[in-house]
């Protein structure tokens, strides 16, 4: 029947059943949260959603709030309050204007928007299946993309008002062109990789130190001088082109040449976790407090006239700089690559399913305690919700040991292109997010993490099919 078809679109056809599979979780899994579309947002979600409803219906990226009469009106006979609109900075414009698009389909329709994460997330198992291929063949491929469908962590976090979910299938694309020019050795793979990397940053800035991560591997992956020449010159023509605009709009608007002003609220959740860190505290105590603590020392220095963004995030930064000399040990026990980004996101599915709420204070008891207390602290005594994640969890966990089994393997044989092109991207998603340790953050590593571990699976079948092939007892 596909016998006209070439080899990569029979591939794709093969793996028209895990896409299926991949939705379908998906969808089951968020319809608990679509029936109290509250479930979908968490605390970062209104920083996108308020300018896209902006952007839907004024044409530009505001910091415009809804509309909320029992907000604005305060009684008979008086009007409503002025909403000043500033232009919003926080974050970078790609999420939001995917999610304006959304509005002017849908409406104001937070499943509309879930649904929409639930279809990128399982779409990504394509550009992860091919990149399987390309780095091992076409069983890699297909291991890789059951690995990424049935990943908790990401079908927990689909349906959330959130950028992850586009953020990992843009870096999906990324590592799929990188993986075909290293196998390929041509320029034009690299292109389109580095334009994918660049789009990225225009989601989530963690994508930034990619590409200058594209520049070092750029030797590893083209054949000759003057291609690998080519490539490192049009990493930043293609990086600038993409984000130089969005970065000039910035500067316009007084926030600074910057691709988003959301550093110094970073930079306020890694000095709260240095400071806990050294004095042995509460994280959120010691967060709260130097909320306070820029408060006052903004009302003593600029009480008659209104605190810019910019300086709110010199301000936070400034801090973040002095307690990082102040306790290196501390800096760099909570910054060097953390185990627990590891763990599976079970919050956010047994949210999704209404089985648990959110806003418990679990991550200051991880940091404090552990991921034991942290795990009873959240479950609260009740185990019985955790039970419906367990074959998920062992995937998530087999997952990972496939990775690391993955890495060692390419060590030993010295693949060190395999190892910079797909190991080294993994390691550095998964030790970007510092002290936050929130299992989402781990989403554009997944990409890779699937590739390698579903070339283990491969390689361990061939093998094991090839030694009960020659065996005579198995094959008389």
């Amino acid at each position: 029947m596909f016998s006209n078809l070439s080899a990569k679109h029979r591939f794709l056809l093969r793996l028209m059943p895990v896409f299926v599979l991949a939705l379908a979780v998906r969808v089951l899994c968020a319809v608990p949260a679509l029936r109290d579309p509250d479930r979908l947002q968490r605390p970062d979600s209104e920083s996108y959603l308020l300018p896209a409803y902006a952007l839907a219906e004024d044409g530009a990226i505001n910091t415009k709030p809804q509309h909320n009469p029992a907000r604005f009106h305060h009684g008979p006979g008086v009007k409503d309050c002025v909403v000043v609109q500033r232009p919003a900075v926080q974050r970078p414009p790609g999420y939001i204007v995917f999610l304006a698009g959304l509005r002017l389909i849908f409406g104001r329709s937070p499943v509309a928007f879930a649904l929409a994460g639930c279809l990128i997330g399982a779409l990504g198992v394509f550009p992860v299946g091919v990149t399987g291929r390309y780095l091992a063949g076409r069983r890699t491929g297909f291991w890789a993309a059951v690995l990424y469908a049935l990943n908790l962590t990401s079908l927990a976090a689909a349906p959330l008002i959130l950028s992850d979910t586009l953020l990992g299938f843009l870096v999906a694309f990324q590592a799929m062109y990188l993986v075909k020019s290293m196998r390929t050795g041509r320029l034009h793979d690299f292109v389109f990789g580095t334009v994918f990397a660049a789009a990225a940053v225009l989601v989530k800035p963690v994508n930034i130190p990619v590409l200058f991560l594209l520049i070092a591997t750029a030797p590893f992956l083209m054949k000759t001088r003057r291609k690998t020449v080519c490539a490192v010159l049009l990493v930043p023509l293609i990086s600038a082109v993409i984000l130089v605009p969005w970065m000039l709009r910035n500067r316009a608007v007084g926030a600074g040449f910057v691709v988003d002003r959301n550093s110094g609220l970073t930079a306020l959740h890694n000095t709260a976790a240095i400071l806990a860190h050294a004095h042995h505290s509460d994280a959120n105590e010691v967060r709260v407090w130097l909320e306070y603590q820029a408060e006052h020392e903004f009302m003593t220095t600029s009480q008659w006239r209104q605190v810019s963004l910019q300086e709110r995030e010199e301000w936070y930064l400034k801090r973040y700089r002095e307690a990082i000399l102040a306790h290196p040990w501390s800096a760099a026990a909570t910054h060097l690559f953390q185990v627990w980004i590891l763990l599976p996101d079970l919050p956010d599915f047994l949210q999704n399913l209404g089985l648990r709420t959110g806003e418990r204070g679990t991550l200051a008891v991880l940091r404090k305690d552990g991921v034991l207390a942290a795990f009873r602290h959240y479950m609260d005594g009740s185990y019985a919700a955790a039970f419906l994640a367990v074959p998920f969890v062992l995937i998530h966990a087999a997952l990972w040991v496939l990775t690391a089994a993955g890495a060692w393997i390419c060590a030993r044989k010295k693949r060190w292109a395999v190892l910079v092109v797909s190991v080294l991207p993994a390691l550095y998603y998964l030790a970007a997010a510092g002290p936050v340790v929130l299992p989402r953050y781990q989403i554009p590593a997944l990409p890779y993490a699937c590739a390698l571990a579903g070339a283990v699976i491969s390689v361990c079948g061939i093998r094991r099919w090839r030694k009960r092939r020659s065996c005579r007892r198995c094959n008389p």
